[in-house]
């Protein structure tokens, strides 16, 4: 082998070596290779429960009873709880007899926040006066402990239907506010 071809296939083989490093470090930095552990902190659950139960109190008394079939935690900046398959909380009067019931398709908590969103086929029925309201979506503000809903309401009582622009009860739902009713009600003439 002269002096010539081994010096261009020595120069052949360095650039084969560049060509490669180069490649290699574009691939390497490239987010869909680098950032993929960090993307799926985002995107998926941290935590997933299935079959939870829990009991909210205060001061010793049960105020509510969480149920769901599954519950996701994400975690980041961006961190919250997610009700997939939808919530049901039964609400307690003080001698542990049932007060109301919510049951929504969809919730989501985030945790740097005070407002809980559920929606889809919202549903709180009024053991105590025998009322039961539908909604497209409601807000818990747990800070405020309020809910309300700017969207369309209806609501069936023992005297009828009405309808409404939306609605505001304390997280409770031992007072509620429907705001601009119209519907029609039985009114008793005594």
């Amino acid at each position: 082998m002269s002096n010539k071809q081994y010096t261009n296939k020595s120069i052949r083989t360095l650039y084969l070596c560049i060509l490669f490093v180069l490649v290699f470090i574009f691939y390497s930095c490239n987010e869909d290779w680098f950032g993929k552990e960090n993307k799926d902190f985002y995107t998926k659950p941290t935590q997933v429960m299935h079959d939870i139960s829990l009991y909210k109190s205060d001061n010793g008394q049960v105020q509510a009873y969480l149920t769901s079939t599954i519950v996701e935690s994400y975690g980041g900046d961006s961190a919250r709880t997610i009700f997939p398959k939808g919530i049901r909380v039964l609400f307690f009067n003080d001698n542990m007899t049932d007060k109301a019931l919510l049951t929504a398709n969809y919730a989501i908590d985030h945790q740097g926040s005070d407002l809980v969103y559920l929606r889809d086929s919202v549903r709180i029925i009024n053991y105590n006066n025998k009322d039961t309201m539908y909604c497209k979506d409601l807000y818990w503000d747990k800070s405020a402990k309020i809910v309300y809903s700017n969207n369309p309401i209806r609501r069936y009582t023992e005297n009828g239907q009405d309808f409404g622009d939306g609605m505001t009860a304390n997280e409770l739902f031992d007072s509620v506010t429907i705001i601009n009713p119209h519907g029609t009600q039985m009114v008793d003439e005594e």
